[in-house]
């Protein structure tokens, strides 16, 4: 064990039958702006499962540029 707490997934289902209007969905609003990141990065990683390797994490990217003026 890592000496971490174990965290666990809370998954709320819902069915909503053809013709009924969707529920409002206010459970986002109880989220911390970490908690909110969190769970967009997991369906990022997720949507990005089915294009890349298993595993394979993106890096920030970064560009570097040296643009050189001409003397005079």
């Amino acid at each position: 064990m890592s000496g971490q707490p174990e965290r666990r997934r809370v998954i709320t289902g819902r069915v909503i039958q053809p013709g009924e209007a969707e529920p409002e969905d206010h459970d986002w609003q109880a989220m911390t702006a970490e908690q909110r990141i969190e769970m967009v990065w997991t369906l990022t990683l997720a949507a990005m499962g089915w294009n890349r390797e298993a595993g394979d994490e993106p890096r920030l990217q970064r560009t570097v540029a040296r643009i050189q003026r001409p003397p005079g």
